[in-house]
């Protein structure tokens, strides 16, 4: 018999308040089973009932994946858990194929390097033994053991064997870092696709967790300050809402291409998820990185925008922006907080602006 879970969880979801537990959602001893947390959970958040959803409630409410559990509870505790975010946060920690993908590059790499080591072990178990016979026809020569003439040709036979068996090993050593070569490449092919967001090929929120990692590393080390800066998209769901995603989707694009001209060497853009972008500065001007991002800003606002599906005017697209510097005793989660407070503040003064964090907005 096929279980409807949908229906079960909806019939749950209806009947939650009511004093008869959900039979299905409950145990032989009449406790709450696993099924009761997770429906609670994806009843909390509005999440729709798929797979992806299912597997990460109940990856939250009965595994042992601590990142995973941290991040669903600080996007829950922001207001930021939706179908959109849930679908990122899976994608960052349950991307099978990916995973798979680079496990299968791996083996293969392995598998190459083995077959090369026992061609090549095989290869000097004969040259040794090639040379013992050349030693051997070298004492026959000096011994008068055979004649002059067929110790030559001896001689030459063996040349000629440890010859090929030479060259066949430095083909067989050409063809490894070829096929190294080739699966090096499909590594690297697999990790930027890992790192970038499939939408805006910008780096992802994966990428940017280890790019602030290394850079509170190396304040650590030379003291370098770095300024962080949060961008949100104003109004977007009504974006969305009004155009259709696809629409959005094309903003999304033209706001990630805006941002990434702020890009260099010592600037990161990644998106951060939905219609939120990270910015990352290695410089200890904040001033100067203010007005570079409101530069930017301004540039967006100025276009006046048409939806190339319908023809129709959206008119003008804006963001706000967050920023805040690393001081000396921040951590990630406090200059994270610095700058989503600051974006706060961008949003709720009228949006479509800057704002740099103050001490004084701790008050608020």
């Amino acid at each position: 018999m096929k279980i409807d879970i949908k229906n079960i969880l909806n019939s749950y979801r209806r009947e939650k308040c009511a004093d008869q537990a959900c039979p299905v959602c409950s145990d032989k001893d009449g406790e709450y089973a696993p099924l009761v947390e997770i429906t609670n959970f994806l009843a909390r958040h509005n999440l729709s009932l798929n797979a992806k959803n299912l597997e990460q409630a109940w990856e939250y409410v009965c595994g042992d994946n601590e990142e995973l559990k941290t991040e669903l509870e600080r996007a829950s505790s922001a207001s930021e858990l939706n179908n959109q975010s849930a679908l990122e946060i899976y994608e960052k920690y349950f991307n099978v194929d990916l995973n798979e993908r680079m496990e299968k590059i791996f083996q293969q790499a392995v598998e190459q390097i083995c077959e090369t080591t026992q061609i090549m072990s095989a290869g000097n178990d004969e040259a040794i033994r090639h040379e013992n016979e050349l030693i051997e026809q070298a004492d026959n020569i000096r011994g008068g053991r055979v004649g002059l003439d067929k110790a030559i040709q001896n001689l030459l036979d063996l040349s000629r064997l440890m010859v090929v068996s030479t060259r066949e090993n430095r083909d067989q050593i050409s063809r490894t870092n070829e096929k190294l070569a080739e699966l090096q490449h499909e590594l690297e092919v697999a990790r930027s696709e890992a790192d970038h967001d499939d939408l805006t090929r910008l780096p992802n929120r994966r990428k940017f967790d280890r790019e602030i990692e290394s850079l509170f590393q190396r304040r650590q080390e030379d003291g370098e300050a770095f300024v962080l800066a949060f961008v949100d998209v104003d109004h977007f769901k009504r974006i969305n809402d009004t155009f259709g995603h696809e629409c959005g989707d094309r903003v999304l694009r033209l706001i990630a291409n805006q941002l990434s001209q702020l890009s260099d060497n010592r600037c990161s853009i990644s998106r951060y998820g939905g219609e939120e972008f990270a910015i990352l500065i290695e410089d200890d001007d904040v001033d100067y990185v203010f007005q570079i991002i409101d530069d930017c800003r301004s540039g967006l606002a100025s276009k006046s925008l048409v939806d190339v599906g319908s023809g129709r005017s959206i008119g003008r697209v804006t963001f706000s922006v967050g920023i805040a510097q690393s001081e000396r005793f921040d951590t990630k989660r406090s200059l994270l907080r610095k700058a989503d407070v600051a974006l706060y503040n961008a949003k709720s003064g009228g949006r479509n602006m800057v704002c740099k964090f103050s001490g004084e907005f701790e008050d608020l």
